[in-house]
């Protein structure tokens, strides 16, 4: 019974795991660093005290996450379209 359960759900499984780090890995090396030159640039022009105050407080990090996550999703619910039709 078990190795049946372990046929039926691991191959969905497995699946899902390797896409989840196929879009962080596409996402990661290809669509984050165009993303984030655009904002360094924006926040260059906000003067040098801010510039550190970003830098001071982590805010660039957080930034960086939550950009991440928004493109993660982005390109699993293009992808998952892509594969659903």
């Amino acid at each position: 019974m078990l190795l049946q359960g372990l046929r039926q759900y691991l191959p969905g499984i497995l699946g899902r795991v390797l896409l989840a780090f196929g879009i962080g890995l596409v996402t990661h090396e290809i669509a984050m660093p165009p993303i984030k030159a655009f904002i360094a640039g924006k926040v260059a022009g906000l003067g040098p005290v801010l510039v550190a105050y970003w830098d001071a407080t982590g805010f660039g990090i957080a930034v960086t996450m939550i950009l991440s996550a928004w493109t993660a999703a982005r390109a699993q619910a293009a992808i998952l379209s892509k594969l659903g039709s």
